[in-house]
This record gives structure tokens, sequence and C-alpha cells, in this order.
């Protein structure tokens, strides 16, 4: 079973009740709320966070938690900030956290990054790294220490930060790392994934062990705001 995960927009109140319902009503196993989505998303505000809560009304309210837009090396004093944001989201209730955070060279920064992990493990959140991780110098070393760190869940398009193509581009890397984590975490796919192109991704890769989803932004939108029935093509596609 793959599951569907709808990254929203949370900068405002409003929207996000608005788009926490659709991607709740259209069938999608958990949200990522975002703030800031033209940063490539920040930490929205907990107003939002407890927008969502009240809206995506079963579990899977993952958010995220990011200071600034830019790299994703962090200060100290950055650091302390997310932690403060990993408590505001267990306060507002959410079920999980996406964080991230590479050294200077490209490395998973394990002195910042684990403290962080079992933090929102302690708070009962489940901890994802996002696509920081596609900015990594090593994947695949990458993958090994986040899972000897107990990330519970990292979020990759297979294709480097940066670099132009979909997951769909990145499916012999998403291949690899599938096989590597062997059910040890969960990888969720994203990077461009649309009810359109999803079933393609899907028949690339080779047979897996725990769980694995997919997650979309644009591609569950219409009209610049997330779609419900975009949301239930995406879920009714993974199911092909």
């Amino acid at each position: 079973m793959v599951k569907v995960e709808a990254c929203i927009r949370g900068d405002a109140v409003e929207e996000t009740v608005l788009f926490a319902k659709a991607a709740f009503q259209g069938g999608a196993d958990t949200i990522e709320l975002c703030g800031s989505m033209h940063l490539d998303g920040l930490t929205p505000p907990r107003e939002s966070i407890e927008a969502a809560r009240l809206a995506f009304h079963r579990p899977g309210l993952i958010v995220m938690v990011r200071p600034r837009g830019g790299d994703f090396c962090y200060s100290s004093y950055e650091i302390a900030e997310m932690r403060r944001e990993i408590e505001i989201a267990a306060e507002a209730k959410a079920d999980g956290v996406v964080l991230g955070g590479l050294t200077s060279g490209g490395e998973i920064d394990v002195p910042q990054i684990g403290p962080l992990i079992e933090l929102s493990h302690s708070l009962g959140l489940k901890a994802t790294f996002h696509r920081a991780f596609d900015a990594a110098r090593d994947v695949p070393e990458s993958l090994g220490i986040l899972i000897q760190l107990g990330i519970d869940r990292i979020l990759t398009s297979g294709v480097p930060w940066g670099e132009s193509g979909s997951a769909l581009d990145g499916v012999f890397v998403l291949n690899q790392l599938i096989q590597q984590c062997a059910g040890r975490t969960e990888i969720v796919i994203g990077g461009s994934v649309s009810p359109e192109n999803v079933p393609l991704v899907l028949k690339e890769l080779q047979s897996w062990k725990g769980d694995l989803s997919v997650h979309a932004y644009s591609g569950v939108m219409e009209n610049d705001k997330t779609s419900e029935r975009k949301v239930r093509l995406l879920v009714d596609a993974v199911s092909l």
C-alpha cells in the first residue's frame, strides 16, 4: 500500500482550514503544513497549526520546522529556534514534524539534528527529514546515518537539490534508497508528483518492505488552491 501526503500552504488561518479540509476529504493520509512556500517551505504560524488540526481530524498532521530559506546549514541560534518550533507543534497537537540540517560540507549535521529527532520523539512526534537530504554530499551514506539517528521518514525526489527534474527522473536513485533502507524508515517520494505521473514512478520501483508514501504540492492544486478532486485523483492513482 502506498500512502498519499498533500503539502498545503499554512500562512493564513482561513486558507489553512480550506486546504486541510480539501486534503482530508480527498483522502490524503497525511498533510505537510508549510508557510512561505515561495521559499520552499518554512515553519507555519502556531494558529495555522491549530487550525489545521481542527480541519484534518485524523492522525497525519505533519508540520514543517525550517527557520529560514536558503541553505540547510544552521547556526546554534537557529537550532534553538527549531527546538522551540518543535515544542509548539507538539503543543498544537501535530502528529509529526519535518526538519533537516547539513554541515557546510554537505553531511548530515549529527550533533545538531540528532537531538532534534530525540526531542520530537520525546514529545510523541514522528520526525521526517526534508529535502535537505537531496542536497547531501553522499546520499546512501546520509540514509545510513539518518536510520541510525532513528528518523521515521525521509522526503526525497532522487534528484540532487537544485537540479531540474521530477521523481520520475530520480527513480533509479529512489529504488536504491528504498532497497537500502529495507523498511527501517519510510521513504516519502516528492518532486513534482502528480496524479498523472505517479503510476509511472511506482511502476518503475522494485518491491519494498515497510511504508512508502508519495508527496505532492502543485500536483494536487487547482487555481492555486489545494483541490479535493486532485487529492482524490492522486489517492486513486497510487492504487492502480
